[in-house]
């Protein structure tokens, strides 16, 4: 069974190339860029799955052979800066069970400050590839390309010594290789007074608007396009070894279609402590209005800020975006914890969500899990990786419960400055009372990668 997904595949590949080359060329135009550093990695895997297709009854076995280019782009000039993280890959399936497959996935901003620090020119752009289908398995077939590309301007003054007003304006552009209702635009306007009584405190007054309109509206909804407006406080703490945010307000949106209103609090905070100089523990609670492009953007980047790596070993949250318009009333905690010691490096990080969508008829859902990985030195050039995660979702409007589990062992071997080989073991499975839908498969791949 093939997919038929080359030719829309090629297409996403080609914009988020064209995003990448607009987020290189800007600095060059600015005065006063400097020259950008660029990483990358080049590698090749050979991989054999039991089951590809994810698939309860009649597993089929297939070998797949891939190349993928890694790259990790930074550039800081006198006004500007820039950082772009991302991949692509070529999936080539011997067997012919899907058609050869190209995932990109990117990372990247540029900001051009300009007028004495008055003004900043921002883009941005989010590459990934998500589930068609939230409910089906993850496997080839169920994967599409998906881009959120932002733009716009910040306004900033200091009208005293401790007193901060800045206007923000963005435009988002939303896209899906198959969720076309996903395709649409976001306009949004943001007002904050700031207030910094001391070095390391600061407090803002936020009124926020938002208009998002999309390019079409399934006709099996209530109507997807909506008007929203957000008023908030913001307290913000930086210490040595503890930032803290903590935001609360209240949101009101509108379904524009259908003149559907709701209104609810919001909260939001996020903590990240230090404890010692190895030891980093973070946790976030999040009450508030959200959407499939909001987590996007914000599942692109990890608690610490840094942009997340591309593929590699199971999620520490295997939970899967829904792509859609649907706008929903998130519920949300996580908790991690890292440990970067000289020859391991320890992570865990367990979490809960509720997504109850305004739209009654859209399937609210919710779920729980963890996750753990462990990164072993051997010796300076021997290393062993193990991660596994747990994920236990469930729908509110029909009987359907998924466990899910996934583990991951990887052994990998530094030849040189440059090459390295891997050798790679991974299990997932899934246990759910839908029909058909669970699944068991085991995977193993051998890699070799060049590093720049």
């Amino acid at each position: 069974m093939a997919s038929g997904r080359l030719q829309p595949v090629a297409g996403s590949s080609r914009r988020s190339a064209l995003c990448l080359a607009l987020l290189a060329t800007l600095p060059a135009a600015v005065p006063g860029a400097r020259a950008a550093q660029i990483n990358y990695s080049i590698g090749g895997r050979v991989e054999h799955s039991d089951n590809i297709a994810l698939t309860q009854t009649n597993p089929m076995e297939e070998s797949t052979f891939a190349t993928d280019v890694d790259f990790d782009l930074t550039q800081t000039g006198r006004n500007t800066t820039l950082a772009a993280r991302g991949g692509v890959e070529y999936l080539y399936y011997t067997g012919g069970v899907f058609d050869d497959d190209v995932l990109a996935s990117l990372v990247g901003t540029f900001n051009w400050t300009t007028w004495q620090d008055r003004m900043k020119v921002i883009v941005e752009d989010y590459a990934n590839y998500e589930p068609i289908d939230v409910l089906s398995p993850d496997a080839p077939g169920n994967q599409q390309q998906v881009n959120v590309f932002v733009a716009g301007t910040q306004f900033n003054l200091r009208p005293g010594d401790a007193t901060r007003v800045r206007l923000d304006l963005r435009y988002n552009n939303y896209w899906a290789e198959e969720s076309d209702d996903f395709n649409g635009d976001r306009y949004n306007a943001a007002f904050t007074l700031w207030q910094e009584p001391s070095a390391t405190t600061r407090i803002g007054f936020t009124v926020e608007g938002s208009e998002v309109q999309y390019d079409q509206v399934s006709l099996d909804t209530l109507g997807a396009d909506y008007r929203r407006l957000d008023s908030y406080v913001t307290w913000n703490r930086n210490l040595a070894n503890i930032d803290l945010e903590i935001r609360a307000g209240y949101s009101w949106v509108e379904l524009t279609d259908y003149n559907t209103k709701d209104d609810a609090p919001l909260f939001r905070t996020v903590l990240t402590w230090r404890p010692t100089s190895r030891s980093t523990l973070d946790m976030g609670v999040y009450y508030q209005f959200s959407d499939a492009a909001q987590e996007l953007m914000t599942n692109a980047v990890d608690p610490t800020g840094v942009p997340a790596t591309p593929g590699g070993a199971p999620s520490p949250d295997p939970s899967d975006v829904t792509i859609g318009p649907d706008l929903y009333r998130q519920r949300r905690i996580d908790i991690g914890y890292r440990y970067n010691g000289e020859r391991w490096d320890a992570t865990i990080r367990p979490y809960y969500e509720d997504n109850d969508y305004v739209d009654p008829t859209a399937e609210s859902e919710g779920s729980y899990g963890i996750g753990a990985g462990v990164s072993w030195s051997i010796t300076p050039s021997w290393f062993l990786n193990v991660s596994a995660s747990a994920g236990f979702r469930s729908f509110d409007s029909f009987d359907r419960d998924d466990d899910d589990f996934s583990v991951y062992i990887g052994m990998s071997k530094i030849l040189t400055r440059h090459w390295s080989l891997g050798f790679d073991l991974r299990h997932q499975e899934r246990d759910s009372n839908a029909n058909e839908a669970s699944y068991d498969e085991n995977a193993a791949i051998f890699s070799v990668r060049y590093t720049r």
